[in-house]
């Protein structure tokens, strides 16, 4: 059997692209054995491309013929359902491949839906890139654009309609699109299925935790990983928690430096600013934390979290509906706190009651762990996948 994954936008194609998304669930595919799977993207090549990865001219992606060469059974196609992308999902239809249409979203694509906090998101965005006048311009246009020419736009909806199966990767983004079959129309709401983003199977609880509450971003991005929000809440909630301690990996600009040795001592040498180190390694001191903490405006989902969760932590984070409708999620199975406001005082009370749950026996590593790696890691994913597979081929409907 072979099962290949296509990205229709030339990224790097080093082993970063291979731990995550698309090109992860490459690799999923070629540990549950018995399946060969490459990743496909346009040219150019670049530095430090995996074997595992085909480059061809974008043209290819657009030609049935080219496809029925590969002599390849089903395709995973990242394309986010966008409507310039349906060449490529035709092609591959038109080629009899199973047609995986995978929508890294959060399913929310049409504005009347959360209209007020989308707005607001928006917003924010383009004033914090452009200023506020130009940005409030900015803002006007994309409302605009919102409610005239993507509200008319086909091109989602027929991108859809062109895969076997269309995956969302949290339960809200697949019941956005299921509650609006008057929108989308039966033909796509029968192929809708949950497969969430791959996470490795590297990642599971090892057996030891300790008090450590983590943290894992990019700490220069101020709109959307909120670094002042992560300062503000580790220096609320540690304050009253002396018996922990909080580790925070990826960059670390010069501002969290200053803040960091600004800090009274009692506090500082409890706050490490560890930075990047490989995913391996992360991978290990998420099985050894007990709390993942998440400080983002906005995901479809937080790979971070989802990492943590399968190494048997807890998540703690804002409940911002729909931005970050993932946690909402995340928390469940007795896995998490969510604080009712998006302020450093709401989100430092729920890393305060997370904690308290952990000191009093509320958590079980095992228990998390065990749940959601059956959910989240790549290969049961990849397992589900080629089940509809199987079931298409023997002429059974359901997914």
């Amino acid at each position: 059997m072979k099962w290949y994954t296509c990205t229709p936008v030339s990224f790097k194609g080093d082993h970063t692209f291979f731990s995550r998304d698309s090109g992860a669930f490459c690799k999923a595919f070629q540990r549950i054995g018995g399946v060969e799977s490459r990743a496909i993207m346009p040219t150019p090549a670049q530095e430090g491309d995996d074997p595992d990865l085909i480059r061809t001219e974008y043209a290819n992606l657009k030609d049935a013929a080219w496809w029925k060469s590969l002599g390849i059974d089903g395709v995973i196609l990242y394309a986010w359902g966008v409507g310039k992308y349906l060449p490529i999902a035709r092609a591959i239809h038109d080629a009899g491949i199973f047609l995986v249409v995978y929508m890294d979203s959060s399913g929310l694509f049409f504005p009347w839906q959360y209209w007020l906090p989308i707005a607001k998101n928006m917003y924010t965005k383009d004033v914090f890139i452009h200023g506020k006048i130009k940005g409030s311009v900015f803002f006007l246009l994309r409302l605009l654009k919102q409610h005239t020419w993507n509200l008319a736009s086909r091109g989602r909806r027929k991108h859809l309609d062109s895969g076997d199966m269309v995956a969302f990767p949290i339960p809200a983004a697949l019941q956005s699109v299921a509650d609006r079959e008057w929108l989308y129309g039966k033909s796509i709401v029968r192929k809708l299925a949950l497969v969430p983003n791959p996470i490795s199977s590297t990642c599971r609880f090892a057996g030891e935790k300790r008090n450590i509450i983590m943290a894992v971003g990019r700490w220069d991005d101020l709109l959307y990983k909120r670094p002042c929000l992560l300062m503000s809440t580790l220096e609320q909630a540690l304050a009253h928690a002396p018996h922990w301690e909080a580790e925070i990996y990826g960059n670390i600009p010069d501002f969290l430096r200053e803040w960091h040795g600004n800090l009274p001592e009692p506090l500082r040498t409890r706050i490490h600013l560890a930075g990047y180190i490989p995913n391996i390694e992360l991978q290990k001191k998420q099985s050894q934390a007990r709390i993942s903490l998440c400080t983002s405006l906005s995901e479809g989902t937080h790979l971070a979290s989802a990492e943590a969760l399968c190494a048997g932590a807890s998540v703690v984070g804002p409940r911002l509906t729909p931005q970050l409708n993932c946690l909402q999620w995340y928390i469940s199975h007795d896995s998490g706190t969510l604080s009712p406001n998006d302020s450093p005082e709401s989100l430092s009370g729920a890393l305060l009651e997370e904690i308290r749950a952990w000191d009093s026996g509320k958590r079980n590593p095992e228990e998390i762990s065990r749940y959601w790696c059956s959910l989240l890691h790549a290969e049961n994913s990849c397992k589900r996948i080629i089940d509809a597979y199987e079931a298409a081929q023997g002429g059974k409907t359901g997914l």
